[in-house]
């Protein structure tokens, strides 16, 4: 995660209640009457809370001004943490002018003693006039595929109580039961070997490559298991994490950062939700690119399903962000395919500095090309040739090749963390 426009704020440690700025609601569940879930709108940046379908549920008639108004009560709660109601509010609640209204950790709402100014919105990247506009940001820039809760708590028939839920996503490698009962996440390590001299970065968090933080049993879904994707926040009771709902099925198509086709159903993605702590090769665009790259999509005679991992929401009808996706037992096979194409292509071509002692009919590579692919297909199949290799380890490696045959530049994952190859197919040269 990072930490935008906050030169002027301190971080408080990510453990304890006290390390969130807000009043926590007291309870495990909202005591009132649930009179709307929605689930934000996908493919934009920001949520619709204010929107005017919404009106009805606000006894102002209007959604903005409702919203306006739960916001004031101190009403309206992120993973069970209201946000101060007004700038006195804020101001009262210890430790708020240092370090901020904090979600999941990262300051959404913060007062810039260096440039005397509010900021507010998705982790604070905006600046806002006043303290209610900062604070107003915050609720409208929640990102898409989350859910948002409208509950009526005084038997009135209208909204005065929101909660809404900022989750983020976590390839799960390892689950450890701490001796005092607590539970610790890891997501593995990739080409550890490799990692300080790769071309491009690994990860974009780190919150879970080591023992990552203690989540509480109460807390802690034990349905998690090896090789599935999680869900994580920090709520009114500290770390939290449970199960993604799994989707399994033939991976017919999808487009990267727009829509993914599991089995005939249609997933739109969702902008902006937060895979930073997923393996980028289990993210779902990338993990689309090199699907279709080495053509595994809608192949009905292989039978190699993939899985789906979206954010549940209440109403089955809907569905919640696409966090991962991952090919679980089918993920040797897949690399196995994928290593068969790298290794024909590479056996394709004739090693010259310049082409010019190769025929015309031809394709040649100069040696740093062929040498990068064949390390490449080397690590793929040092993967292969250990039986426990995990699903994570063996869908990177289909992911590397795929980037190592094709180039990082039409892959906007792999630009954006660093990811700089060429491409072997992009490089290759004719008489």
């Amino acid at each position: 995660m990072r930490l935008a426009n906050a030169s002027a704020l301190v971080m408080l440690p990510a453990t304890g209640l006290a390390a969130a700025c807000g009043t926590a609601y007291s309870g495990d569940e909202i005591n009132g009457t649930l009179l709307r879930s929605i689930v934000l709108d996908m493919g934009t940046d920001a949520a619709n809370v204010t929107g005017a379908e919404y009106d009805q549920y606000f006894k102002q008639g209007s959604a903005l001004k409702g919203v306006e108004a739960v916001i004031a009560a101190s009403q309206f709660y992120i993973n069970l943490w209201a946000i101060p109601g007004s700038e006195t509010a804020f101001k009262n609640v210890s430790q708020c002018m240092s370090d901020g209204y904090l979600v999941n950790q990262v300051p959404w709402l913060y007062y810039n003693t260096t440039t005397a100014a509010w900021w507010g919105g998705y982790e604070a990247e905006t600046e806002a006039d006043s303290y209610d506009a900062a604070a107003l940001s915050v609720v409208t820039n929640i990102v898409a595929g989350l859910e948002v809760r409208f509950w009526d708590t005084n038997g009135d028939g209208y909204t005065d109580l929101i909660d809404a839920d900022y989750l983020e996503g976590v390839t799960v490698d390892t689950v450890t039961e701490n001796a005092n009962g607590t539970y610790s996440v890891y997501r593995g390590n990739i080409d550890v070997a490799d990692k300080t001299s790769w071309e491009g970065t690994i990860f974009d968090a780190d919150l879970f490559s080591g023992a990552g933080p203690a989540i509480s049993a109460s807390n802690f879904d034990t349905d998690i298991g090896s090789g599935d994707v999680a869900l994580f926040w920090y709520g009114n009771k500290g770390w939290a994490m449970k199960r993604a709902q799994e989707v399994v099925g033939l991976f017919v198509n999808g487009a990267d950062h727009t829509n993914y086709d599991i089995g005939g159903v249609l997933y739109d993605d969702a902008m902006r939700f937060s895979r930073d702590n997923l393996f980028i090769s289990n993210r779902p665009g990338e993990f689309t690119d090199a699907q279709k790259f080495f053509k595994f999509t809608n192949d009905s005679a292989a039978g190699l399903n993939v899985t789906l991992w979206l954010v549940p929401v209440t109403n089955t009808t809907e569905h919640g962000a696409p966090v991962g996706m991952t090919s679980d037992g089918n993920s040797r096979t897949f690399l196995a395919k994928a290593v068969a194409q790298a290794q024909a292509q590479l056996a394709s071509v004739t090693v010259s500095s310049n082409g010019a002692n190769v025929p015309s009919t031809q394709e040649w590579a100069t040696q740093s090309n062929y040498t990068q692919l064949d390390n490449a297909i080397a690590r793929a199949n040092l993967s292969l040739a250990l039986a426990n290799s995990s699903s994570f380890l063996m869908d990177y490696q289909t992911y590397v090749l795929y980037q190592t045959l094709n180039g990082s530049s039409d892959d906007i994952g792999a630009e954006f963390a660093g990811f700089s190859f060429t491409g072997f197919d992009e490089q290759l040269g004719t008489a």
